[in-house]
């Protein structure tokens, strides 16, 4: 660990300063290896530190920042927050720059309310007190059970941030719990305790949202931040708030089976596509720790160092911290303690040897004896699985005597030694008296992973990211080993059954920057003779025809993806699947169109937008890189053209590449794709398109006969 003369000043100006109270808050603990450790109010495992006031007296955070640059030491900044004596504070370094806010506050929940033309007033059943400093986050969610409706008519203001997120859904209130939506800079004008915030003349028309009385699709959510600058110019006093009110311009002659309303303290938040959910937010950095480890710095107002921690956990669900708390005793925890004391904790400074096998992973013919070296001495274990299962201090000894390999097997070793942390674990395959003239993937993992109450293969609605290991075996005679290496593992694939067939697909993340061990580069595509690099890898099972023409859609994105055509297509190959040591089938090797794919092909650099379309994730356009609203500009500027113009089809080619739009059309209408356009819709832009959106052609398998929707054959 190294010091420029900078730093070491920094850490002397505390002590210099005297009274200063720098010296009591101290970054007591982190992690950047957080996989099981604890997760956000998204449910998402991010990096994360600890603070702890080692003082007598309260703390106010306002002014501190953290950072990790040193040059550039208010990076992210601390609002008010009294950090009490002894007291800890979580911080997750996940790059989403958010600021911890109370959990909703349920005002008021009114039932069959029908809208008037004015001022409509909604008196609290429950108060809400606002502290006077935090802006005010508004969650308002409403139903109708009975019909299709449409929204009332708001007077609406206009700002320069998304200060508001919205989504809807057809046939029930499936919208008052979504975690993702549309971020927008309009709000409705609205009055708290009868004083009026903001001023503005827009309005949304009854198909339009923000609608905080938006009920086209049945249901739908909104929620809307009211800024504390507004609402001190407006007159509103700290203490409780108990109505609420909107000027409805043009209200529906519909009742609204519910109408909820709850509201939050919260701070600094402008929407990015996510709800605040009912726990309220949490601190998050605008900064990520780097996966390999780095230094974060805690630097007091003025921008005076008042500490730093070397955040490198070196291996998965391990934490670096102090102890006793606030102490110079640096080291690895085994048993992370965000957010309470690491006093009573041991700390560790170094991992045993891994374990090596005798015997390579590989197809044989015959039955293996396996032995292991283990160079920890005398006082060391070794322990070994035969089941995917990691080995722990339960698992069988290795006592010298060879493990006699019989069947397909998956071994897992690894070492133990007092004072020191487990080893890493090292992992085989042994597949005996196998015949494939595919590829052979080989997935390992713990049974855990996937099934049981956390398992991925029993809760296939999920996108849980799981801890595995894979080994490729090339078809070349003999099945030589191409990689070996960590990944992460989970479901994936839409409601056509690839989620939900026994033989499930799944998505392996070969380049997750906590699970994987980076991007493979191989040429796995025989199509793709120019890609040589593979981050992910889908393993699909042929979804709505699986067992019965599992490669249809395969074949048919190839066949109208081919050049001449603009087409994009995911590209495929056979393999044959393990999964801890069993058959489990022969799948897909598919592409993914994600950021990788579209860099690989020339399409894209760092900069791109990819949206998508899916039923599964109820048919609403979402942004899975990038950012959505580029879209919806581009559609109202295209909206706009003259097609009379003689340089229309010009203009028009700029927002949407027609060669490829042409071509898009074409394909869905020859197969008869009786699954779109309300579902499996991809669509990308990046400056090396010239911004102009392109289309994606996709699961094409319930077009063309036989075993169609279509009644049209090839």
């Amino acid at each position: 660990m190294s010091f420029s003369i900078k730093h070491i000043l920094f850490l002397l100006l505390p002590c210099l300063l005297g009274g200063s109270l720098l010296g009591q808050i101290k970054i007591n603990e982190g992690s950047n290896q957080n996989n099981q450790i604890l997760s956000d109010e998204d449910g998402e495992h991010k990096d994360w530190i600890e603070l702890y006031n080692s003082g007598t007296s309260a703390v106010d955070l306002f002014g501190y920042s953290l950072t990790d640059n040193a040059d550039e030491p208010q990076k992210w900044t601390f609002p008010h927050y009294m950090l009490q004596p002894g007291a800890f504070v979580l911080v997750y370094c996940s790059g989403k720059d958010r600021f911890a806010s109370q959990p909703f506050t349920s005002v008021l929940n009114e039932t069959e309310y029908l809208p008037y033309n004015g001022w409509n007033r909604h008196s609290f059943t429950n108060s809400f007190v606002w502290d006077g400093v935090s802006d005010i986050a508004l969650n308002v969610c409403s139903y109708v059970n009975t019909q299709y409706t449409l929204n009332c008519t708001v007077r609406l203001m206009t700002g320069a941030q998304p200060l508001t997120c919205f989504n809807h859904n057809d046939g029930n209130d499936a919208s008052c719990s979504s975690s993702t939506g549309y971020n927008s800079t309009l709000r409705p004008l609205i009055r708290f305790n009868g004083l009026q915030i903001g001023n503005g003349n827009a309005q949304n028309s009854p198909y339009d949202y923000p609608a905080p009385y938006g009920n086209w699709y049945w249901s739908a959510r909104n929620q809307f931040i009211y800024t504390a600058e507004e609402l001190n110019a407006a007159g509103l006093e700290a203490g409780p708030i108990d109505s609420l009110s909107f000027e409805v311009l043009d209200a529906i002659q519909t009742t609204y089976t519910y109408i909820d309303f709850s509201l939050s303290n919260v701070v600094g938040h402008a929407y990015e596509g996510v709800f605040l959910n009912s726990g309220g937010s949490r601190f998050h950095t605008n900064f990520k720790i780097d996966a390999s480890g780095e230094q974060v710095y805690l630097f007091g107002p003025n921008s005076v160092l008042a500490d730093q921690l070397d955040v490198d956990a070196e291996a998965l669900n391990l934490s670096v911290g102090r102890v006793p708390n606030g102490s110079a005793n640096v080291g690895l925890l085994q048993n992370p303690s965000p957010g309470e004391s690491n006093n009573g904790s041991v700390l560790y400074s170094d991992f045993a040897l891994p374990p090596v096998f005798s015997i390579n992973s590989g197809v044989y013919s015959t039955v293996l004896n396996l032995d292991f070296l283990n160079a920890n001495g005398s006082n060391s274990t070794l322990r070994y699985t035969l089941d995917g299962s990691n080995p722990g201090p339960n698992s069988p000894i290795y006592n010298g005597t060879p493990v006699f390999i019989f069947q397909n097997s998956v071994v897992k070793a690894r070492c133990f030694k007092p004072g020191l942390l487990p080893s890493e674990i090292k992992s085989a395959t042994y597949l005996i008296g196998v015949s494939h003239t595919t590829p052979i993937v080989s997935v390992t993992t713990q049974a855990d992973n996937l099934y049981g109450p956390e398992g991925i293969f029993d809760n296939y609605n999920t996108d849980w990211e799981k801890q595995a290991h894979v080994q490729y075996f090339d078809e070349i005679p003999g099945h030589p080993l191409l990689f070996s290496q960590a990944t992460s593992m989970r479901i994936d694939g839409g409601a056509g059954g690839s989620r939900s067939h026994p033989q499930h697909s799944f998505r392996l993340d070969l380049n997750h920057s906590l699970l994987g061990d980076g991007a493979v580069n191989h040429t796995l595509i025989p199509d793709r003779p120019n890609r040589s690099v593979f981050g992910s890898i889908y393993l699909r099972n042929g979804s709505n025809q699986w067992n019965i023409l599992p490669h249809k859609d395969a074949a048919q994105v190839r066949m109208l993806g081919k050049s001449p055509t603009h087409n994009h297509y995911m590209a495929y190959r056979p393999v044959s699947v393990y999964v801890n040591g069993q058959y489990f089938g022969l799948y897909e090797l598919r592409e993914k169109f994600n950021k990788e794919y579209f860099q690989q092909y020339g399409w894209a650099n760092d900069s791109l937008d990819l949206l998508s379309l899916s039923y599964y994730y109820g048919s609403v356009l979402r942004a899975v890189e990038g950012s959505i609203e580029p879209f919806w500009e581009a559609k109202e500027e295209f909206n706009e053209l003259e097609t009379d113009a003689p340089d229309f089809m010009e203009q028009a080619s700029s927002y949407f590449d027609l060669n490829n739009y042409t071509d898009y059309i074409f394909s869905q209408l020859w197969v008869a794709n009786f699954d779109w356009p309300q579902n499996n819709i991809k669509l990308f832009r990046s400056p090396l398109t010239n911004n102009a959106w392109r289309f994606c052609i996709q699961d094409f398998e319930l077009g063309l006969r036989p075993n169609s929707w279509s009644e049209c054959q090839s």
